[in-house]
């Protein structure tokens, strides 16, 4: 299983592939939406993409800042959700 940085870095990896942007780009412990990076609906492709990359299901209620964000709190939040 996955660390908590290695869930980080693959979640920026992600990031920067589907929304070409570059790495220094992306300040791992602030907003995604707030940077511009992402907007709502980007929101709903993270999760997706975590619900099948690490086999967690996210509920609607679950779609808050307080786990999705920045690439820190969902990373904790993945990690939370496996070990529930």
């Amino acid at each position: 299983m996955e660390s908590t940085l290695q869930i980080q870095e693959q979640l920026l990896e992600f990031v920067c592939r589907n929304y070409m942007v570059e790495r220094d780009d992306v300040i791992p412990d602030e907003s995604l939406v707030d940077q511009g990076i992402i907007d709502s609906f980007g929101l709903v492709e993270i999760s997706g993409y975590i619900q099948k990359e690490f086999g967690i299901v996210v509920v609607d209620s679950e779609m808050n800042r307080a786990n999705f964000g920045s690439i820190v709190k969902i990373s904790n939040f993945v990690e939370k959700k496996r070990n529930s």
